[in-house]
């Protein structure tokens, strides 16, 4: 009776070694077929306006070769795609893998992912997040990259007007208006103003410094330009000058000078004055 039973119980176990067996072995060749991404950098940063290209690695265990389907997603409006190494003006959906054999520490395959902001398009100072993703079937992976854009700082400072020369009386307030234009990313801050003048001439800012200007945005600034009441007629340069705390521009301005209207009479009059002395000089002298 004992016999007959220990007889039975190894019958029921081997009868369960013979059907677990091939599904461990199934289980084991499930768990080993798998697809990993890396990347040796991961995080790239640049300033705005530039373009970023990541290097993956795509490693595949399995039986058999397989294709995996490519999918590279980015901010909105950015421009993403996937290329080989080599050529990268090459654009692919999908790729080819050979499996890597355990043990085996070489076989991985290369591609590029390409990220660009639209030209049109200064993104914010950030960070922004591109995934890629490869499938197969069940066999999958993703990888997350990240792109670090930091700010670009681009002033000019420009005639509101458009001209770069202006008139000016001697001895009196001329007003000339430029702006301060921000063409960058990010804030300019703590904005002040300076000129390069003739000597004894005076210029004023209104107002003499700007907290901040915000990006892609512009402020005005009037510029009153006073020359000396002596100062001779004709042409001259100043130079004016707009300094922020991570960036500075300049202008060249050829101021035209004219004399005081009141100044031009009394020239005539002094000339009529003149002309009359001489007029009577010569009556005068020629009577005698």
């Amino acid at each position: 009776m004992k016999v007959r039973m220990i007889f039975g119980l190894c019958l029921l176990l081997a009868s369960l070694l013979v059907v677990s067996l091939p599904a461990a072995v199934l289980a084991q060749e499930e768990a080993t077929e798998r697809l990993e991404l890396t990347a040796a950098h991961s995080k790239l940063e640049g300033i705005a306006g530039t373009s970023f290209e990541f290097e993956v690695d795509l490693k595949y265990y399995g039986p058999e070769a397989r294709t995996f389907d490519l999918v590279a997603t980015g901010p909105k409006d950015w421009t993403t795609y996937i290329t080989p190494t080599y050529p990268k003006e090459k654009k692919i959906l999908d790729i080819r893998l050979e499996p890597i054999q355990p043990g085996q520490t070489y076989g991985a395959t290369k591609i590029v992912v390409y990220v660009a902001p639209p030209f049109w398009l200064l993104p914010e100072p950030g960070e922004y997040q591109i995934t890629l993703g490869a499938t197969s079937g069940e066999v999958k992976d993703t990888i997350d990259l990240t792109v670090v854009v930091t700010a670009t700082y681009i002033m000019a400072l420009s005639p509101a007007e458009e001209r770069l020369n202006t008139t000016a009386t001697a001895g009196r307030d001329n007003y000339f208006s430029v702006e301060v234009l921000n063409n960058g990313s990010a804030a300019i801050d703590d904005i002040t103003f300076s000129s390069n003048k003739p000597t004894g001439w005076t210029i004023e800012f209104t107002p003499d410094e700007i907290n901040s200007v915000d990006a892609l945005s512009s402020k005005t600034v009037e510029v009153n330009i006073k020359p000396p009441a002596k100062t001779i007629a004709g042409d001259y340069q100043i130079s004016l000058t707009a300094k922020g705390k991570q960036i500075s521009d300049d202008i060249d301005i050829r101021v035209t000078v004219e004399t005081p209207t009141v100044w031009g009479w009394v020239g005539v009059g002094i000339i009529i004055l003149v002309v009359a002395g001489l007029a009577f000089i010569f009556m005068r002298f020629s009577r005698r």
